[in-house]
């Protein structure tokens, strides 16, 4: 049968301006360990060029704040493209910086995931295929010669060939994670929109009639039957004339945390049909008056709630027409002798059970 609960962690959104601000924080780092190392290495071109990239994450910090992240993260490209290429001729092509270009091809790509609302610009595009230039580029430099294999020692050149690696592998589990969070993100805020009402947050309708598809296709196997109960909001039309609509999604809304209550059950399921309808199905009944059970305690809840709206309390009751479903019946009908009862209910007084 279908969980009752969301599976998995990953529906709600990333807080953006929180990872973007571990982004910036990460990249800051890196650059403050490449400060230590350009002093280590005695080079002063790349120690200046450094400090304007410490100047440039520091004010990464405001754009972060100000919301400007496709700015920042377009300055942030050009600056890693302009620094890689910078240390690869000054520090030497075999210390790792051109590994960068990996990362770069992502980065681009990571502000349109990081905010669903955006659509894609040929920039997103653009990004990565420059990247992809510039790494072939100091390939074919090096191979010429114009960027030599190494302009520091040794030990030097291996760390900074450590430091670079490390980085950009870490750089790309942290983009690969987000990207895939983000489609699964998407894929199940989907799946969750199409199987709920958006007002309540319950099962809709189509929701509910696989979990009554799955449960005939069980009793028809096990001839353990189940059974459904129909209710309906008594005089809701009343209810919107003398309050108005708003006070209407309210009292749905009320009864609807009353219906989150009781699913309690593995086997208990309950969503808006419609309007004011709500269906409830229980699968796998303990005894035969288990259906009634809940519904009579469901009634009762609905009598007692009250609820505020401009000031004035409402009160409002529901009737619940039940029916069950057997081995080899049609459930269409089964359905139909639920929503009778129902309007039996009605005519008989409403506020009961039928």
């Amino acid at each position: 049968m279908p969980d009752k609960k969301k599976e998995g962690l990953l529906y709600s959104e990333p807080d953006t301006g929180k990872v973007n601000f571990v982004v910036n924080t990460s990249i800051l780092c890196i650059h403050i360990t490449l400060m230590v190392l350009y002093i280590l290495a005695c080079s002063k071109v790349m120690f200046l060029v450094n400090i304007g990239s410490i100047v440039f994450y520091l004010l990464g910090y405001y754009f972060i704040k100000k919301g400007k992240s496709i700015v920042f993260f377009t300055l942030m490209f050009f600056e890693i493209a302009v620094h890689l290429c910078l240390a690869s001729y000054f520090i030497g092509y075999l210390a790792g910086f051109s590994a960068w270009c990996f990362a770069l091809s992502a980065l681009f790509v990571y502000p349109q995931f990081s905010d669903p609302s955006r659509r894609p610009k040929k920039l997103t595009v653009a990004f990565p295929i420059l990247s992809v230039i510039i790494f072939f580029a100091e390939y074919a430099a090096h191979i010429n010669g114009s960027i030599p294999d190494s302009a520091v020692s040794r030990p030097m050149r291996y760390v900074f060939y450590g430091v670079n690696t490390v980085s950009v592998f870490f750089a790309i589990i942290f983009f690969t994670y987000f990207f895939a969070t983000s489609i699964i993100r998407s894929r199940n805020r989907m799946d969750y929109q199409m199987n709920h009402d958006m007002l309540t947050g319950l099962k809709n309708r189509y929701s509910l009639h696989k979990i009554t598809d799955e449960a005939s296709a069980r009793t028809n196997h096990t001839g353990e039957p189940f059974s459904i109960a129909m209710a309906d909001i008594d005089n809701f039309k009343n209810i919107n004339d003398n309050y108005g609509y708003a006070c209407g999604d309210l009292v749905i809304y009320k009864v609807a945390s009353i219906i989150k209550e009781m699913t309690d059950d593995e086997e208990f399921f309950a969503g808006r049909y419609g309007g004011e309808k709500f269906l409830f199905i229980y699968t796998k009944e303990p005894s035969s008056d288990a259906m009634r059970y809940k519904m009579e305690k469901f009634r009762d809840g609905v009598e007692k709630a009250v609820i505020t709206s401009a000031g004035r309390q409402v009160r409002f009751t529901v009737s619940v027409g039940v029916a069950k479903f057997h081995k080899g019946d049609d459930y269409d009908l089964v359905l139909k002798q639920a929503h009778d009862n129902l309007y039996k209910a009605k005519r008989e007084g409403k506020n009961r059970i039928i």
